[in-house]
């Protein structure tokens, strides 16, 4: 049985008119570009020629795909080397010993000495200025 589209939008000529223009829109390969020709943009309204074309650069399915199994079996190679057989805290004396070894202390705080600090207070003296007067 077929249906005759503007049969059944028919008691709207202006809702029909627009309708029909949009499912041959949506239906042609070329979308809504392709069946609706572009005006200079001085419409009021959005229109078909308002909406973006399709990106070309985004990932598809199949890319996806490719990194959800690589993220997966990269998990599963992680599991594999932390197992119990690969990772064990056996010798951690030994890494503690060797750690201390290579630290090295800090060195001593010695607290600022007395010309140090005159010096200091002196050059803050010499910076400061009374505040200014409000006007």
């Amino acid at each position: 049985m077929a249906y005759d589209l503007t049969q059944m939008l028919a008691p709207t000529r202006i809702f029909s008119a627009l309708a029909v223009n949009w499912l041959i829109a949506c239906a042609l390969p070329g979308g809504a570009r392709a069946a609706i020709p572009c005006s200079d943009g001085s419409n009021a309204y959005p229109s078909f020629c308002d909406i973006p074309a399709a990106p070309t650069d985004a990932r598809g399915a199949s890319g996806f795909k490719t990194v959800v199994v690589d993220t997966r079996l990269a998990g599963a190679g992680l599991v594999r080397e932390t197992t119990p057989a690969h990772f064990s805290l056996d010798q951690s004396d030994a890494f503690e010993a060797a750690a201390r070894r290579q630290a090295m202390a800090p060195p001593p705080m010695t607290p600022p000495g007395g010309a140090d600090t005159a010096a200091f207070v002196k050059a803050a003296r010499a910076r400061a200025r009374p505040p200014s007067r409000p006007r």
